[in-house]
């Protein structure tokens, strides 16, 4: 079975929101999400559960019962932030206009100082570190995949999470 840590976006949060797969059909879907939860491997940045804050619905409110997945900005991830936002033309990862909802280079960045971690004790096999978003690469416009791409983090989308953890309904 897969050990990946996935850092999620706010994207495929909104995908897999209650109202589009109830809890009372999908249980195991939850159930799943919500152990890998436990076991540390779905995280995402406070900023993202900001950004479903602004919604206040039902995605925010189970986002709210498994707070202990959306981390603190760290130093670390300050740094990874500057070193995305300073490369080639990432800067437009953001909108420097608005005030908030700029979670996705601290996505990025999270992936970026978990693989320069060694967060289980597991030596064997090799733990990928990777971003889950709804977000596709699209022209030459600067998305979290592009990103991705460019600092060798790989990218997937909440499906193919799905698959990779072997979850059926």
């Amino acid at each position: 079975m897969a050990r990946n840590i996935y850092v999620i976006d706010t994207s495929s949060l909104i995908r897999i929101k209650p109202e589009y797969y109830p809890h009372d059909i999908f249980v195991s879907l939850w159930s799943n999400m919500e152990n890998i939860v436990k076991e540390g491997r779905l995280i995402s940045s406070k900023l993202v559960l900001d950004e479903l804050k602004k919604m206040d619905d039902n995605i925010y409110k189970w986002a709210k019962r498994n707070k202990s997945m959306f981390k603190k900005i760290t130093p670390q991830q300050t740094k990874e932030v500057k070193n995305i936002l300073g490369t080639k033309d990432f800067g437009a990862l953001i909108d420097c206009g608005a005030q908030d909802g700029q979670a996705d280079p601290f996505i990025i960045a999270i992936a970026l100082e978990k693989e320069k971690q060694t967060s289980f004790p597991d030596f064997n096999k090799k733990i990928k570190k990777m971003v889950v978003t709804e977000e596709r690469l699209h022209g030459n416009r600067i998305r979290i995949p592009f990103v991705c791409q460019y600092f060798g983090v790989e990218c997937t989308n909440i499906f193919d999470l799905f698959r990779r953890e072997g979850w059926r309904w």
